[in-house]
């Protein structure tokens, strides 16, 4: 579904995944469910685009309802995924960062860009260009 000139959602108004187009191809802002691939190739054929356009995954966080597809892109199609260090092993499928007094027992991830991101499984670790 278009929302706007460079913005389209795949999904429902519950779970949904965006994706972003540039002149450089296509970001993709959570990845939904699994069952959420087909509507991604269908709404990348509708903007004349195909998974090879997209250039990359933000997940804002690693519940099951915002990963869905994003291993399968890495996976199938090389595209890197990115999340925070502090819950990067959540979308791994690990246990929900602890909360305490509203900061995260976690550390930043060192070593990454900003250090404080970390790759999806697998993915290449992300650095500053």
């Amino acid at each position: 579904m278009k929302l706007g000139p460079h913005l389209h959602r795949i999904g429902n108004d519950i779970v949904a995944a965006y994706l972003v187009e540039t002149g450089d191809g296509i970001t993709v802002i959570d990845a939904g469910l699994p069952g959420h691939w087909k509507e991604l190739a269908a709404e990348l054929d509708a903007m004349g685009r195909s998974t090879a356009d997209v250039r990359g995954v933000v997940l804002t966080h690693g519940d099951s309802d915002h990963i869905g597809f994003a291993e399968r892109l890495r996976r199938e199609h090389g595209v890197p995924v990115y999340i925070h260090g502090a819950d990067a092993e959540r979308a791994r499928g690990g246990d929900k960062p602890k909360l305490s007094m509203g900061r995260s027992r976690l550390r930043p991830v060192a070593g990454f860009c900003c250090t404080r991101w970390a790759s999806a499984p697998g993915a290449p670790a992300i650095s500053p260009k």
